[in-house]
């Protein structure tokens, strides 16, 4: 690392506003030193956090809170329950989640030890323009941004597919004095429709913390889940090595693989808190504390749900063969004998589904802050501008096309699939990124930079960063292999179609064209000015022009 170089110490606790004029006597915690070495020194005009955005708003609780309603683990599974059950069976599911578990926190634990020294509202694309080679940063840290927001509007599509997938059902699950005649498409639609703007209504009236309340409900409701159905205690060797394969495919091993697709997809937007870190008093402390817990919390919910879910299944032909769609509601429907509790088993889900295109869409926003203010979108100004706390441009924007996205799913649901499935693979992509750099030089530099950083891995560090990148390689891999044989044009998973056909093609002719023109990826000094300010007597920051102090 060549160039000029300076130190920046940070003090984690300076920008703490003191409850009294008393000062405190308690003992601060050691500041982190950070050697800023810029291999740029062209003049770039700072980066500033804008002023309408509460530097404030997310402490580590909040933060957890919101990405937990995000990520909803076990939300997901209780949805994707049948895909499990039909590809590889329970220990699929089961050991799956154990196994997607660990590779998720392995890579928010490889994340964790950039995100403490480099906190930024771009997240991954930042840390991809400090990790690079000086030749390389401008194309990866591009690639990964857009790849990401990318995956923030095809994430909150699927949410809101989600959210209104179970409407349907509740005109069934009433007495059959009372249901719809018939299967009324018409009805189905109007449910859709009445689901959209729900959402819409959320995202435009919900204030930014109140998403982060979501937990609770979520917890509170597993925990009833989990008491409810959890009705037998004799099925361990069902529940913990039961094998189905119900595919099509002649090998119970790529049946059993595609089984973890349903727990990698449990993990998606595991970024969230990286985005809110410019909105974070003390970033590089809090923020890898929450994102940890936010993996372990979803990791241990989702299991206590899958196993009581697993444990009440007596037939699974019986509750694959449901008329209700999801096997979910036809456990309930046995558990509890009643259809009052197994719709309101089923308004759950709809709801936090809901508030998790919500807490998307609030992130998806700080993402396009961000590609904006590196002037990587056109028209600067309008991204930085705020609305009750809210880039207003960016939360239009993040509403908008996930709902072009949505209305796909009323005229081809396979290319509805096709967009979810590639929503998985960029998804995966911009989290894999920033790891795989670390293997390839961003750790030594990472170490130069800040030795003392608040989270560093030692020698678990590779071990972490591989196996980050291995999850994704080969959920990306499976992700591409369609879910049943004999292949047919319905059954065919084409994700890698609208993968490489589509957004590679569309991202390749936008650099070549325009974006390489146009783009600097902002420097290392730049970068921690976000959140310490540049003239180092910002949020508890020294700066020292020497190389050593």
């Amino acid at each position: 690392m060549e160039g000029n170089s300076s130190q920046y110490e940070i003090d984690p606790m300076a920008n703490k506003t003191l409850s009294s004029s008393k000062q405190s006597t308690e003992l601060l915690p050691n500041p982190t030193t950070i050697n800023i070495v810029d291999s740029d020194t062209a003049a770039v005009d700072g980066l500033q956090t804008p002023k309408g955005l509460d530097r404030e708003a997310f402490g580590p609780l909040t933060a957890f809170g919101l990405a937990f309603s995000v990520i909803n683990s076990w939300v997901v599974l209780v949805v994707g329950l049948g895909s499990g059950l039909v590809s590889g069976g329970p220990s699929a599911l089961v050991w799956g989640f154990v196994y997607a578990s660990i590779c998720n926190l392995a890579t928010v634990l490889s994340h964790g030890e950039i995100f403490a020294v480099y906190p930024s509202a771009a997240g991954q694309y930042h840390w991809a323009a400090i990790l690079s080679p000086p030749k390389w940063r401008n194309l990866i840290s591009w690639v990964t941004g857009m790849l990401n927001v990318i995956g923030l509007w095809l994430g909150a599509a699927t949410a809101g597919y989600l959210a209104g997938e179970s409407l349907p059902l509740y005109p069934t699950m009433l007495p059959r004095s009372h249901q719809c005649s018939g299967g009324n498409r018409l009805l189905d639609q109007g449910l859709m429709v009445a689901s959209t703007l729900c959402v819409i209504a959320i995202v435009i009236t919900l204030p930014v913390k109140a998403s982060s309340k979501a937990p609770a409900v979520s917890l509170f409701s597993s925990g009833k889940i989990l008491v409810i159905v959890c009705s037998r205690s004799d099925a361990q060797s069902f529940v913990f090595g039961g094998l189905e394969n119900l595919t099509g495919w002649n090998s119970m091993v790529i049946a059993w693989l595609l089984g973890l697709l349903q727990s990698a997809f449990a993990y998606l937007g595991l970024d969230v808190i990286y985005h809110i870190s410019e909105e974070m008093p003390n970033p590089r402390r809090d923020g890898p504390r929450a994102v940890t817990w936010t993996i372990v919390v979803s990791g241990l919910s989702g299991m206590a749900v899958l196993l009581a879910m697993l444990f009440c299944i007596t037939d699974v032909d019986h509750v694959m063969s449901t008329p209700y769609v999801l096997p979910f509601a036809q456990i309930c429907l046995d558990t509890t004998k009643s259809r009052a509790a197994a719709t309101i088993f089923l308004l759950i889900p709809s709801i936090l589904f809901m508030n998790s295109v919500r807490g998307i869409t609030l992130t998806g926003s700080r993402v396009l802050m961000a590609l904006g203010r590196d002037k990587v979108l056109p028209h600067l100004e309008l991204w930085s501008i705020t609305f009750r706390g809210e880039p207003v441009y960016g939360l239009g924007m993040c509403v908008l096309v996930p709902l072009i996205c949505g209305l796909i799913q009323l005229g081809s649901t396979s290319t509805f699939n096709s967009l979810t499935g590639a929503a998985t693979i960029v998804f995966e992509i911009s989290y894999a990124v920033p790891a795989a750099l670390m293997l390839l030089g961003g750790r030594r530099k990472l170490n130069l930079a800040a030795p003392g950083r608040t989270s560093n891995l030692g020698r678990w560090g590779v071990p972490c960063n591989l196996l980050a990148v291995f999850f994704v390689l080969q959920s990306c891999v499976i992700y591409c292999f369609p879910a049943t044989m004999p292949v047919t044009a319905a059954s065919m998973s084409y994700a890698v179609v609208v993968f490489v056909g589509g957004f590679a093609a569309i991202l390749a002719l936008l650099w070549s064209t325009w974006a390489n023109k146009r783009y600097q990826a902002p420097t290392e000094s730049l970068i921690v000015s976000l959140t310490d300010g540049a003239d180092g007597h910002h949020d508890g920051v020294v700066v020292n022009d020497q190389t050593e102090i």
